[in-house]
């Protein structure tokens, strides 16, 4: 997974993915398949663990603006932890989508519909709360906030500095209910 995350897929060799894994390429293909099936399969671990993160801010949250602070935190934390190679597979591998085929390109849109989705049911949440305008639409508002997900993690991958996309957030989710709401 982190080999994919870090050179994308077509960047990726098998020769790569045989030091990676310590397997020669025949074990690699009885286990996973092509490289092909071997991302697939990487990507549905990422969604098992890095975007369950994401998701986890969302529901974790005391307030709806709680929840949008946390889950744009969660792209710095996610870039800037060292245990990553930075950005966001799921983004990244979007960027490069001609390399894809149908099942992966289908893996890869439904994780950002997933992602949009849960910060949809939480604004719901904070609606029925009354900590958020009941006019609001929520899915615009849960379609702005995935937009800047996404618009954040390239940006960090351009290097942008941490305390500029940490005032992003600070500004971020105040503004967006207040506008929206």
């Amino acid at each position: 997974m982190l080999l994919f995350w870090q050179k994308g897929y077509s960047a990726t060799s098998m020769k790569d993915l045989e030091r990676v894994m310590g397997l020669k390429p025949t074990s690699i293909y009885n286990a996973f398949g092509n490289k092909r099936d071997l991302f697939e399969e990487a990507l549905k671990r990422y969604l098992h663990t890095v975007l369950a993160g994401f998701i986890d801010a969302l529901t974790d949250a005391k307030t709806a603006q709680d929840a949008l602070n946390r889950v744009l935190n969660e792209v710095i934390h996610l870039h800037f932890n060292k245990s990553y190679p930075g950005g966001c597979l799921v983004v990244l591998s979007l960027l490069e989508s001609d390399q894809h085929d149908a099942k992966t390109r289908a893996i890869l849109d439904s994780a950002l519909s997933l992602l949009r989705d849960s910060i949809i049911r939480r604004l719901e949440q904070g609606q029925q709360a009354g900590e958020i305008n009941p006019d609001m639409d929520c899915r615009v508002v849960a379609s702005y906030v995935t937009a800047q997900i996404a618009g954040m993690i390239v940006m960090a991958k351009a290097g942008f500095p941490r305390k500029e996309l940490e005032a992003l957030v600070n500004s971020s989710s105040s503004v967006l209910l207040q506008h929206y709401g």
